[in-house]
């Protein structure tokens, strides 16, 4: 074996230079952040961002974002405590006593550790099994969500699915965030339905069976990519081998959060101590008067800088949800 002194060092200082360039990132729009996860970065231009699926091969660091290895040394060399490793079957959670084991640390009993046997018994039966918050421990997940967060000025989470051979995920749904499927090992067939093209059109979660119809096929293979638009109506099921994926979710800032900012930022100048009190017709007039002072005020907010402050905070905030 061949041993290179300093290389550590070497590459924590690109490290640091890469997370310090990253800083620049923010806000540079969806454009550069689908770059950032196609193998061939002019792929990106062609993507339909908002408006229906894509399937396009991934860049190597996503691509081998998490490996098959790695869920095996989390059964049996890590210390993942439920609810960060859970299960579905039929649709249905695993009660974590079946995945979970005591671990005495120091003398002391501690439950809800997860147990590599029963979580392996699970997956054989049918069971999904479903690794939470990556973002948050597993250090690849967690530096490509970071510069995805600055990129689309979002929340960005990721999450790992083990899934053996000839099995279905959960019920037909839709989630509230784009959506990018990491193949990992295996293939695993999607059905998509629909794209909704306005937010007062549809709910996230579980969708009636009778609501959607003309399911359209994807069948996804390792090394790939498939983007699915916020709220599109989708399910899956595993082929021939076992399949891995890991679902990077992208949050984009809401317009309530925007609104609920720039209020706040109007009522900061309402004393907290201040009352509604006289009459009832004296009550009508005060609030008239700060309704119309908070409209005025509403009126004088700077745009650009509200902008800039909520798509901050999206970006600086850990985790999808």
């Amino acid at each position: 074996m061949t041993v290179t002194v300093g290389s550590a060092g070497s590459a924590e200082a690109a490290e640091a230079e890469a997370e310090e360039a990253a800083e620049n990132e923010v806000g540079a729009g969806p454009r550069d952040a689908l770059r950032l996860l196609c193998r061939d970065p002019r792929t990106a231009d062609g993507l339909p961002w908002g408006r229906a699926h894509a399937v396009f091969d991934a860049s190597p660091d996503v691509a081998e974002v998490v490996a098959r290895q790695d869920l095996e040394d989390w059964l049996d060399c890590g210390l993942l405590h439920y609810p960060v490793l859970n299960a579905m079957r039929g649709g249905t959670p695993v009660p974590p006593e079946e995945l979970t084991r005591v671990l005495h640390v120091s003398g002391d009993p501690r439950g809800g550790y997860v147990d590599g046997a029963k979580v392996r018994s699970q997956l054989a039966a049918g069971a999904t099994v479903v690794v939470q918050n990556l973002h948050e421990w597993h250090r690849p997940a967690q530096r490509l969500c970071r510069r995805l967060a600055r990129l689309f000025s979002a929340r960005a989470g990721a999450v790992a699915f083990w899934t053996r051979a000839g099995e279905d995920g959960l019920r037909v749904h839709r989630d509230d965030g784009h959506l990018f499927v990491v193949q990992i090992t295996g293939t695993k067939r999607w059905y998509l339905y629909d794209t909704p093209r306005e937010a007062a059109d549809w709910r996230p979660g579980y969708v009636p069976e009778q609501a959607v119809a003309g399911a359209e096929t994807v069948d996804l293979r390792p090394g790939q990519v498939l983007y699915l638009p916020e709220g599109i109506a989708h399910h899956t099921r595993t082929l021939d081998t076992e399949s891995v994926h890991v679902t990077v979710a992208i949050r984009e800032p809401g317009l309530r959060d925007t609104v609920e900012l720039a209020v706040r930022a109007c009522l900061a100048r309402v004393p907290d101590h201040a009352a509604l009190s006289g009459t009832t017709a004296e009550r009508e007039g005060a609030a008239d008067d700060l309704l119309t002072r908070l409209a005025d005020a509403l009126g004088r907010v700077d745009r650009a800088a509200l902008v800039r402050d909520v798509s901050r905070r999206a970006a600086e905030t850990r985790g999808s949800r």
